[in-house]
C-alpha cells in the first residue's frame, strides 16, 4: 500500500463520527442538513453575464476516467479529445479552441502551464474532484480581467470552509479493474479556515499498456486578520504513474487480440521513436512496462483586503512538474533500453493583482498581471544504444544520448487591464474594456537543447493594446440580449517557439513567426418562457490572423508556422425544461465551421479550406429525474465526423454517439450523516469511436460504489 493510501484510509478513519455520533438527539439531526444546492442563488445572476455553471452533483456524478474534464462534455461548444481515456493526452476543446486558447482557471487563478516536452497546456489529472465545487464557462469576448485567450474562460471553484465542518468521502470499483477514492474536509474556526482533500485513482486502462495509478492531494488554509484583511495560502500535489500505450495492430509480431488495435504513445517527448534501429517498423518501438511518472506542485498564496464597497487582492503562484520515463523492449519486457528524468515545468510563476470599487452606477476593476516561464532541463539516465541507429551520434541530436541543461527562464508576459460594468439605466448594462500587454521570448541559448547553430534570430517581442465591449439589454424580466465584440492576442508557448527557431535556424522551414490576433463577436439571446421553460441562442464570429498552427515530420521533429487567416464561426442553442414531478429535461445543439487561408504547409490545399479534426455539429441532451431518496440521469452525447490530416494524407474521423447513465440513492440521512449508494454507465450502446485518430475509446463500462458525507 503506497503513502497515499494510507493517508485517504487515515482521513477517513478520523474523520468518521463513530457510533455515538449516529446515536445522537434527532432534534440536533433536524438543525444539521447534507444537501447540497450552492449554486442557487447566483445562478440566475451568472447566466445573465453569459456564464455556464455546472454544479457540484454533476461533477461527482461517478466517471471511469477519473478527471474533472468529463464533468464539462455535456456543456455547449465543448469537444473532448483523449488518446487513452484515464492517463495524460486528454483535451478539451471549447469553440474549437484548445487549451492553449482558453483560460483554465483555479478560484481566478491560472492555471494553464508552459506544456513543454509534450506535457500539454494543462492535465486535467491534476485537479483534484474532492475539492471542486463548481465550474464557470464564459465563453466568446470575454472581461479583459481574464487575459489572452481566444475561446474562454473555465474557472474550477473550491469548496470554501464555513463555521458549519463538512467531510465527505467516496469509493468505486469499475470495469478495467478500475477503483477510485476521494476524501474532503473543510471548517471555520474563528479567523481560522482550512480545507484537505485527498484522492486515488487506478485502473488497468484500455489499450495495450495504457494503466494509470494516480493521487492527488491539495489544501488551504486561510486567517481573517483586523480591518477585514485576509491571508491566505494553497498547494495542490499529484503523483502519475501511467503506462506508453504500445503499438497493437495485426502487421505487429507481438500483436495481442486481447486489446484494441492501436497506435503507440509516447507520454513525453522529444520523442525517441524516429531514432531507434527499426523505426521504419512502427511495431518495433517499446513494449509492455514502459511508462511515465509524473510529479506536480503548484503553491498559491493571497492577501485580501474587503471594504464595504469592492475589495485588493493580490495572488502568486509558483509551479513544478517533474517527469521519469522508461521503456522497455518490445520482445523482452525486463530489458531497459531508455531512460531519462525531465523538469519539464521548472519554477515557472506569477503574480496578479486586482482591485474592485463600486462607484454609483459603475462597478469599475483594475489589474496586472505578470508570469515568467520556460523549460527545464532533461537528463538521460539510461540509454542501450544498439537499440538506436546512427543519429543518435549526430551533433544535432546528442541530447538523445546526453540530455540537456533546458532554459527555464525564456518568456515574460506582463499586462495591466481596466474593466467598467456601467448600469446605464434598469434594463441596460454597457461593459468597457483595455487590456496592454507586452510579451517578450529571448533568444534560445543554444545549449539548451545541446548543440550550436547559426541563425538570425534574435528575440520575439510585442506589445498590443487590445479593447472589450459588451451591451446587455433586458427589456423584460426574463429575456436578455447581449451583444459582444473584442480583440485578443494570444502567445507562442515555449515548444512553439522553441520548434519554430530551431527549424529557422536548421533553415528546415524558414518562416516568420507572429502572436495571433482575434477578433471576436457573439450575439446572445438568453429567454424564460414562463416559470418552466428556459432557451438561450448564440452565434460567434472569429477572424484569427497568424493562427499557430503545427505538424509532425519525420526525422526532423515538430514543425511550428503561422496560417494566415483562420475563421470560425458557429451557433449554439440550448433549452431546459421543468416537466414537474421531479423531471427536467435538457438539449443543446452547437453547429461550428473553420476555415482557413495562406496555409504554408498545406500548398496542395489537401484540405481545401478546412480546419482538422473540427466537427461541425455535436447534439447533447437528456433528462434527469430526482424524487425522495432517488436521482437518475441519461443523457446523449453526438459528435458529427471530423476531417482528419495524417501527415499528408487526409482522413476521416467517423461520427458516433454516446449513450451514458448514472443513478443515486441515499439509504442513509440520520443525525447529519448522509451516505449515496451510486452508479453509472458510460457508452450503453458499445459505440466503436475515436475521439484522436489512432486511440479508440472503449466500449460499455460501469462504475459503483457510496458516497457518505456529514
Amino acid at each position: 500500500m503506497n503513502r497515499f493510501k494510507l493517508i485517504l484510509l487515515v482521513l477517513i478513519f478520523l474523520a468518521w463520527p463513530g457510533p455515538e455520533f449516529l446515536l445522537a438527539d434527532q432534534a440536533q439531526n433536524e438543525e444539521n442538513t447534507v444537501t447540497l444546492d450552492p449554486m442557487t442563488v447566483t445562478e440566475e445572476k451568472e447566466k445573465q453575464k453569459g456564464t455556464d455553471i455546472i454544479d457540484v452533483e454533476e461533477i461527482q456524478i461517478p466517471r471511469i476516467s477519473g478527471n474533472v474534464l468529463d464533468a464539462l462534455e455535456t456543456a455547449p461548444g465543448i469537444q473532448i479529445r483523449r488518446s487513452s481515456l484515464a492517463g495524460p493526452g486528454s483535451g478539451l476543446r471549447l469553440r474549437g479552441f484548445d487549451e492553449t486558447r482558453i483560460s483554465i482557471l483555479q478560484d481566478g487563478v491560472f492555471l494553464n502551464r508552459d506544456g513543454s516536452y509534450g506535457n500539454g497546456a494543462l492535465d486535467w489529472s491534476t485537479i483534484s474532484l474532492e475539492a471542486i465545487e463548481a465550474i464557470e464557462i464564459y465563453r466568446g469576448p470575454f472581461p479583459a480581467k481574464y487575459g489572452n485567450a481566444l475561446g474562454g474562460v473555465v474557472d474550477f471553484k473550491t469548496r470554501a470552509p464555513s463555521e458549519d465542518p463538512r467531510t465527505s468521502g467516496s469509493l468505486f470499483l469499475g470495469s478495467q479493474d478500475t477503483l477510485t477514492g476521494g476524501f474532503s474536509h473543510a471548517w471555520k474556526k474563528g479567523p481560522l479556515g482550512w480545507s484537505v482533500n485527498a484522492g486515488h485513482f487506478e485502473s488497468d486502462g484500455y489499450l495495450r499498456n495504457n494503466f494509470t495509478d494516480r493521487d492527488n492531494v491539495s489544501a488551504r488554509l486561510s486567517f481573517d486578520l483586523p480591518g477585514s484583511w485576509e491571508i491566505g495560502a494553497g498547494m495542490d500535489h499529484s503523483e502519475n504513474e501511467n503506462g506508453n500505450p504500445v503499438y497493437n495492430r495485426s502487421d505487429s509480431p507481438y500483436y495481442d487480440s486481447g486489446y484494441p488495435d492501436a497506435d503507440a504513445d509516447q507520454l513525453r517527448g522529444p520523442g525517441i521513436g524516429a531514432r531507434l534501429a527499426t523505426s521504419a517498423q512502427a511495431w518495433d518501438a517499446w513494449g509492455d512496462g514502459s511508462k511515465t511518472e509524473d510529479e506536480n506542485t503548484n503553491l498559491t498564496a493571497y492577501i485580501l483586503k474587503n471594504t464595504a464597497d469592492g475589495h485588493f487582492r493580490v495572488d502568486g503562484r509558483l509551479w513544478n512538474q517533474e517527469s521519469t520515463e522508461e521503456y522497455f523492449d518490445v520482445t523482452d519486457p525486463s530489458k531497459k533500453i531508455y531512460g531519462r528524468q525531465t523538469d519539464a515545468e521548472d519554477n515557472n510563476w506569477s503574480l496578479k493583482t486586482e482591485f474592485a470599487k463600486q462607484i454609483a452606477s459603475h462597478s469599475l476593476e483594475a489589474g496586472a498581471e505578470t508570469r515568467r516561464y520556460g523549460w527545464g532541463d532533461q537528463q538521460v539516465t539510461y540509454i542501450d544504444t544498439s537499440y538506436f541507429n546512427g543519429s543518435v551520434y549526430s551533433p544535432y541530436f546528442t541530447f538523445l544520448r546526453e540530455g540537456f541543461k533546458g532554459q527555464p527562464d525564456l518568456m515574460a508576459y506582463h499586462a495591466l487591464w481596466l474593466q467598467d460594468s456601467w448600469q446605464i439605466r434598469p434594463d441596460t448594462t454597457l461593459e468597457l474594456g483595455l487590456r496592454q500587454e507586452w510579451f517578450r521570448a529571448d533568444s534560445v541559448d543554444p545549449d539548451a537543447f545541446g548543440y550550436t547553430w547559426t541563425t538570425g534570430v534574435n528575440d520575439l517581442s510585442e506589445v498590443h493594446l487590445d479593447p472589450r465591449l459588451a451591451l446587455i439589454f433586458r427589456p423584460y424580466e426574463k429575456t436578455s440580449l447581449t451583444a459582444r465584440w473584442g480583440i485578443v492576442h494570444r502567445y507562442p508557448s515555449s515548444p512553439e517557439y522553441f520548434w519554430w527557431y530551431l527549424n529557422n535556424a536548421t533553415q528546415y522551414f524558414n518562416t516568420d513567426f507572429n502572436s495571433e490576433r482575434a477578433i471576436q463577436y457573439e450575439l446572445t439571446w438568453d429567454q424564460g418562457v414562463g416559470e418552466h421553460v428556459d432557451f438561450f441562442v448564440r452565434g460567434y464570429y472569429y477572424d484569427i490572423k497568424d493562427y499557430i498552427s503545427s505538424v509532425s515530420v519525420s526525422g526532423i521533429g515538430s514543425v511550428y508556422f503561422n496560417i494566415g487567416e483562420v475563421t470560425i464561426k458557429g451557433v449554439e442553442t440550448g433549452a431546459s425544461w421543468d416537466l414537474g414531478h421531479g423531471w427536467k429535461a435538457w438539449a443543446n445543439l452547437t453547429w461550428q465551421k473553420g476555415s482557413k487561408a495562406d496555409d504554408p504547409w498545406d500548398t496542395d490545399n489537401n484540405l481545401s479550406t478546412e480546419l482538422p479534426d473540427l466537427p461541425d455539429m455535436m447534439v447533447k441532451a437528456g433528462v434527469d429525474w430526482a424524487r425522495d431518496r432517488f436521482k437518475t440521469k441519461l443523457w446523449i452525447i453526438y459528435v458529427d465526423e471530423r476531417d482528419h490530416f495524417n501527415g499528408t494524407a487526409l482522413e476521416e474521423l467517423q461520427a458516433y454517439t454516446l449513450v451514458n447513465l448514472s443513478a443515486t440513492y441515499r439509504f442513509w440521512e440520520k443525525n447529519g450523516l448522509a451516505i449515496d449508494l451510486e452508479a453509472a454507465a458510460q457508452n450503453i450502446l458499445d459505440e466503436d469511436y475515436e475521439e484522436k485518430d489512432g486511440y479508440p475509446m472503449p466500449g460499455a463500462t460501469i462504475m459503483a460504489g457510496f458516497r457518505f458525507c456529514f
